[in-house]
């Protein structure tokens, strides 16, 4: 008799073991619509328009492993049970779009916390203007990569609208033609220090590495990390610019306003023996590695650094 009972708590134990894996598995698996009372029969008998897939946020055809691809609707849209149970006018649940930009952004941390969730919690020029997740994400779904509303540069240009004239001049970065994107420079960016997750001038040697250095003859204006001005800023316009090169000023005879715009001082252009005696004569002739110097501390190449000007030509007896 006493083997019979522990032989039959055995099976019982055995079978709810099973009984208790098969629930996990299907909760931790593939969790339709049907099988979540969360978001099916509740939610949907009102909500039709949200059609679910089974993965990401419920809205997402094809499988996901992390915790958005089992997410119900309750995660995000947050109140009492009521809502659904009784009266939905009189009990209303959350909706994280209408919360403020660092409320929704703490709602979506909850799931996706990386450097650019951290950062959208932090005091950010976004978050100041009230620019929330769903600023650019589509909560429920979409076609788009990482549930963006659209694509680069579209996205962006939406808001910034001033900076869509710049990639049509004649000289631009390549943006309009989907070869960069606008997230390869513009990281969110932190309001209390003016830095990218890339700061200034590091976030144009991610492509333009040959003018990083370090060069023992450093040049100071492609120093500057703000990013606001200096640094390649200086010299260059990010966008577009009329000028080749994206340069920001002109680069012609006789006054070179590019370099004149800080060394228009005594010694220097069109009050040099050069600038009065060769007017017209490029800068560049001489100061050929302006972005840094293995050489010279004047930047100027290597051949006129090594001979002297009597020996590359430019002055004959």
């Amino acid at each position: 008799m006493f083997a019979k009972s522990i032989y039959r708590t055995l099976i019982l134990a055995m079978f709810a073991c099973a009984l208790l894996a098969f629930t996990f598995f299907v909760t931790e698996s593939d969790v339709s619509a049907e099988e979540n009372p969360r978001v099916s029969a509740d939610c949907l008998d009102c909500h039709e328009g949200l059609m679910l897939t089974g993965s990401a946020h419920e809205l997402w055809e094809g499988a996901m492993d992390g915790p958005e691809a089992h997410i119900a609707c309750t995660d995000c849209h947050m109140g009492d049970a009521r809502h659904y149970e009784e009266d939905p006018e009189e009990y209303p649940m959350t909706n994280p779009s209408d919360l403020n930009a660092g409320m929704e952004a703490n709602l979506c941390a909850s799931c996706h916390m990386n450097p650019h969730q951290q950062n959208m919690l932090e005091k950010n020029i976004h978050m100041i203007n009230e620019v929330s997740c769903s600023g650019c994400h589509s909560m429920h779904g979409n076609t788009h990569a990482g549930l963006l509303k659209a694509e680069e540069p579209g996205l962006c240009l939406d808001c910034h609208t001033s900076v869509e004239g710049e990639f049509a001049r004649p000289y631009r970065h390549p943006v309009n033609d989907g070869i960069v994107a606008c997230s390869e420079c513009h990281m969110t960016l932190d309001e209390t220090t003016r830095e990218l997750s890339y700061n200034g001038t590091n976030v144009c040697m991610e492509c333009h590495a040959e003018f990083q250095g370090p060069f023992p003859y450093e040049h100071p204006a492609t120093l500057d990390y703000s990013t606001e001005e200096g640094g390649c800023l200086t010299c260059h316009d990010p966008h577009g610019s009329f000028l080749p090169r994206m340069l920001t000023q002109p680069y012609e005879a006789p006054h070179f306003q590019l370099c004149s715009q800080c060394h228009a001082v005594p010694g220097h252009n069109m009050n040099s023996v050069h600038g009065t005696a060769w007017a017209g004569v490029p800068c560049s002739d001489c100061h050929t590695d302006i972005h840094g110097s293995y050489v010279s501390r004047l930047f100027l190449s290597e051949t006129l650094e090594g001979e002297g000007c009597f020996n590359v030509g430019c002055h004959k007896f």
